[in-house]
C-alpha cells in the first residue's frame, strides 16, 4: 500500500494529491459549517439588530463566504504540488482561479447591489404618486448587475493578456455592425422606453394585444411578463407593444353586455310586450347594473324566433357573477310568465298531389 502511495504521476506522489484532495474536503466541510453557523446563528443575531444593512451584508455573503473558504482550500493544498516538468499546469490553475475568485466577487456585489436597492430604494419608490421609478428601478437593477459582470469580464481578458483599448476601438468600428444585427434587441428596449414614458399600462393591469388577453406581471428590458387568463405565463417582446393596439382592459368604466333572445313565433303583442318589461325590471334592479344606459329592443324577425335585443353595461368587478344573476332571474320570471324561448325548428308542409 505504501508503494502504491508514493508512485509518482506528473511530477507528485500520490499521497500529495490525496493530501490536496484532503484540504479540498475540509474546505468544503469547514465552509459547511460556517453556513450553517451564518444560518443558526449570526442571522438571529442580525435579526435583532434596528438597522437592515447588517442582514443585507449577511444575506449577500453567506454562500459566497462558502465558496471562498473551498477556493482557498484548493488554493493551499494545490501550493503543496510542483510542477516543474510541467510548467503550463500551475499557469492554467492560476488561471482558473482567478476566473472563479473574480466572478464570485461579482456575484457579490450584484447580490448586495440588488439587496440595497430592494431594502431601501423600493419601498422609498413605492410612496412616490408617480409610478415611472417603480418601472425603472428594476431595469436600473438589471443595468448595474450587467454592469459588474461586464467589469468582471473585462478584468479576466485583462488578466489573460488582452488589451482592452483596442478592443474597445474594435467595438466602437463594429458598432455599426452590432447595431444591424441587434436592431430586434434595440426595438425592444425602445419599446419598454414607451410603455414607460406613455403608459398604455401598468403593472397588475389586464392588457388584450392581439389574440392574447392577460395581467401584466412585470416589465423587463426586453419583454414584458403576462399570465393569461388560462394561468400560462407570456412573454412578450416590447417592440410588440408599439406595433400593434393594445387594449387596456383594466381601464374600462364598465363592461358592455350584448345579448338576442329568441322568443318563439306563438309569442303575441302582449307576451313581447310582457318580455321587454321583464327585462327592463330585472336590468334596473341588479346591482352592478348601470340602470341609465339600458336598451331593449323587438329588433327582427328570425329565421325560428322572434328577436329581443338586450344591451346593458356591468360596473361592477364581478362581471361573471352579475352576468349569471341577470340570466338566472330571466330565465326563472319568464318561466313564471310562461314565456317561451325558441330554438332551432323547422316547419315540413307536405302535399298531397292528386
Amino acid at each position: 500500500m505504501s508503494n502504491i502511495l508514493f508512485n509518482i504521476y506528473f511530477d507528485n506522489y500520490l499521497l500529495n494529491y490525496l493530501i490536496f484532495l484532503g484540504i479540498a474536503i475540509a474546505g468544503v466541510i469547514l465552509g459547511k459549517i460556517l453556513y450553517w453557523v451564518i444560518q443558526k446563528i449570526v442571522k438571529k443575531a442580525t435579526a435583532k439588530s434596528k438597522t437592515k444593512f447588517d442582514d443585507i451584508l449577511v444575506h449577500t455573503l453567506e454562500k459566497p463566504a462558502v465558496i471562498f473558504i473551498i477556493l482557498i482550500a484548493i488554493n493551499i493544498g494545490f501550493n503543496l504540488l510542483q510542477f516543474p516538468n510541467y510548467p503550463k499546469i500551475p499557469i492554467y490553475f492560476g488561471h482558473l482561479m482567478y476566473m472563479l475568485l473574480v466572478l464570485t466577487i461579482a456575484w457579490v456585489l450584484s447580490k448586495f447591489c440588488r439587496a440595497l436597492i430592494e431594502t431601501y430604494v423600493t419601498p422609498l419608490a413605492s410612496k412616490t404618486e408617480t409610478d415611472l421609478d417603480d418601472h425603472l428601478i428594476p431595469i436600473l437593477r438589471k443595468l448595474i448587475s450587467i454592469s459588474i459582470y461586464v467589469i468582471a469580464f473585462i478584468m479576466i481578458l485583462n488578466h489573460f493578456g488582452q488589451e482592452i483599448g483596442p478592443l474597445l476601438a474594435g467595438l466602437g468600428i463594429g458598432g455599426l455592425a452590432f447595431a444591424l444585427a441587434a436592431k430586434d434587441l434595440l426595438s425592444n428596449l425602445f419599446g419598454s422606453v414607451t410603455i414607460i414614458f406613455d403608459k398604455p399600462f401598468k403593472v397588475g393591469q389586464r392588457i388584450k394585444i392581439n389574440d392574447k388577453d392577460g395581467t401584466v406581471e412585470e416589465i423587463n428590458l426586453r419583454t414584458t411578463k403576462i399570465k393569461t387568463l388560462e394561468g400560462r405565463m407570456l412573454y412578450v417582446p416590447n417592440a410588440k407593444f408599439t406595433d400593434n393596439i393594445v387594449e387596456n382592459v383594466s381601464q374600462e368604466w364598465a363592461r358592455k353586455v350584448k345579448m338576442t333572445i329568441g322568443l318563439t313565433y306563438d309569442t303575441d303583442s302582449k307576451k313581447m310586450n310582457k318580455a321587454k318589461e321583464i327585462l327592463r325590471n330585472i336590468l334596473t334592479q341588479q346591482k352592478g347594473v348601470d340602470s341609465d344606459k339600458i336598451n331593449i329592443a323587438f329588433t327582427e324577425f328570425g329565421d325560428f324566433s322572434k328577436n329581443l335585443l338586450v344591451i346593458y353595461w356591468i360596473t361592477a368587478e364581478e362581471i361573471l357573477e352579475v352576468k349569471d344573476e341577470v340570466n338566472m332571474m330571466i330565465m326563472e320570471e319568464f318561466d313564471k310568465a310562461k314565456i317561451d324561448m325558441a330554438f332551432p325548428t323547422q316547419t315540413i308542409e307536405v302535399k298531397k298531389i292528386k
